[in-house]
């Protein structure tokens, strides 16, 4: 029998067939996936819907940052608003004024510096000037306006004088300083009457320059009616001031 059955060769498996049986065989593998060509990212996959959505996303953005540039200038102008109404609030504003008689009823003239503001004046600078030319004092002045007059009150002591220091000082909002003051008797009206025509003349002038507590200055004359603002006040170490 073994001569009557005829042998049968399977063929060989080349090594690419080979290959794949094996792969196909194996449990777990995934058989690879061929992606059609089609947009990427996020996107809806919808042309028209993307881009509506992208114009939206671009104008949200534009509105969000114009709003945060007006909030911002608004917020400067609340800023400097609040600033300018701090610096109202601390405004001092100097004043030269006279005044006559006493309680007593005595003849009496007093040369007053007033701060009419709302804030404390810081004085840097006071000058009195008589004819071009700065007095530190009050003797200096009298002698200088009413040599006769003042050296008669004082030989006889019939009229009293008094003066305030000004500069480097600070006065108070709705106070004064008594700049000047002279007090003669009933007998002794020369130097009162000398004075007193030279306060009402054109050879006699103020000039201050002063700050608030913010450190904002102003210069005046006087005879403005509102004072120049100035950076600061500067004083020299040797200059005439009283």
């Amino acid at each position: 029998m073994e001569d009557g059955i005829e042998k049968v060769e399977a063929p060989e498996l080349l090594p690419q067939n080979a290959e794949a049986i094996a792969e196909e065989n194996v449990s777990g593998l995934m058989p690879e996936v061929e992606h059609a060509p089609g947009p990427h990212g996020h996107g809806s996959g919808i042309p028209w819907l993307d881009v509506i959505v992208t114009v939206s996303v671009v104008f949200i953005s534009v509105i969000s940052l114009v709003v945060s540039i007006e909030h911002g200038k608004s917020m400067e102008k609340m800023v400097d608003q609040n600033q300018k109404l701090i610096a109202a609030s601390t405004m001092p504003l100097l004043n030269i004024g006279n005044d006559f008689g006493s309680p007593t009823g005595q003849p009496q003239m007093r040369v007053v510096i007033v701060n009419g503001g709302v804030g404390p004046a810081v004085i840097d600078r006071f000058e009195l000037v008589y004819k071009g030319k700065i007095y530190p004092t009050k003797d200096a002045f009298l002698r200088a306006c009413c040599a006769d007059a003042y050296l008669k009150s004082m030989k006889d002591g019939r009229t009293k004088t008094y003066h305030s220091t000004v500069s480097s000082r600070i006065l108070p909002a709705r106070d004064h300083f008594d700049l000047l003051t002279i007090e003669p008797d009933k007998a002794g009206m020369d130097l009162y009457n000398s004075v007193n025509r030279v306060m009402h003349g054109d050879d006699m002038s103020f000039h201050a320059c002063y700050c608030s507590v913010l450190d904002e200055c102003w210069e005046t004359d006087f005879n403005q009616k509102r004072p120049h603002p100035v950076k600061e006040c500067k004083v020299s170490p040797n200059e005439n001031l009283w």
